[in-house]
């Protein structure tokens, strides 16, 4: 399961990025054609849903990592047994919305039937909109992949939060320990 989460890690970096560096062209593009007086009339539109699908797969990446919000505070400070109460009803939750969600996306997309982006015929709305049932799933994915860590972690009552700080103070520390010696020299 690790491996695989891994796996789909790097590639949910690599498409987040691919997004991104293609965002960013998309509004060079539109900005130099805007001021040479050819406005570009794809620009908006595209722009706008390269932005919608950088949100949906930085969302599934961020589950992969654990790095949503969530209430860690209530969930680690509760007696072991309302911890694991707590993490499996808050494990349910999650699945349960995310499946609905997954289901209603797939479920608009059959609505949308033949329909094009505004400005760019040849591009189905459908697929524009598939970033939500595939996100989605992709969530619940995530989430069960990661869910065997969380749930030792929650056991144990060990914070990922509380230890995510202690490394990056110990990597600083060695960093400026590194710098330190050099300065020495």
């Amino acid at each position: 399961m690790v491996r695989l989460a891994h796996w789909l890690d790097l590639f949910l970096q690599a498409v987040t990025l691919t997004l991104l560096l293609a965002l960013s062209c998309v509004v060079v593009l539109g900005v130099v054609f805007r001021y040479s007086g050819n406005s570009l009339i794809w620009y908006d539109e595209v722009a706008a849903v390269l932005l919608a699908w950088i949100t949906f797969s930085g969302a599934v990446l961020a589950t992969l990592r654990n790095a949503h919000l969530g209430f860690n505070g209530l969930l680690l400070g509760s007696p072991p047994a309302i911890r694991m109460l707590l993490f499996w009803f808050g494990e349910t939750i999650f699945i349960a919305a995310f499946a609905a969600m997954a289901w209603a996306g797939w479920a608009i997309l059959e609505i949308f039937g033949n329909e094009s982006m505004t400005t760019l015929r040849f591009v189905p709305r459908s697929f524009v909109q598939s970033v939500l049932p595939l996100s989605a799933g992709l969530m619940i994915v995530g989430r069960l992949l990661t869910l065997p860590e969380r749930l030792r972690s929650t056991q144990a009552g060990i914070d990922p939060e509380a230890v995510e700080i202690e490394h990056e103070i110990a990597r600083a520390q060695d960093e400026l320990s590194r710098v330190q010696a050099e300065n020495a020299r």
